[in-house]
């Protein structure tokens, strides 16, 4: 995991990987039987967090990450 992302809390973390998902709020609320208004406060520090705004930059931040490492892991196996 990356700095920022240490930074979450668990339920952040999971809250993140259901936004990542494409869930809605009213989807991750149902699925962790929390308040609709606890699931949006939780985004919001995810969001402060990872310094993006939208569902959509969070997204493309996360895919490049995930490029990042990508090539991260191509540097090694090419020695």
């Amino acid at each position: 995991m990356n700095l920022i992302q240490d930074k979450l809390t668990n339920r952040e973390q999971e809250i993140y990987k259901y936004l990542l998902r494409g869930m809605s709020y009213g989807d991750i609320s149902k699925e962790l039987n929390i308040a609709h208004r606890t699931v949006v406060a939780h985004i919001m520090s995810v969001y402060m967090k990872k310094l993006v705004g939208t569902r959509s930059e969070l997204m493309a931040q996360r895919i490049q990450e995930l490029e990042d490492e990508v090539e991260e892991l191509r540097k090694v196996a090419n020695g």
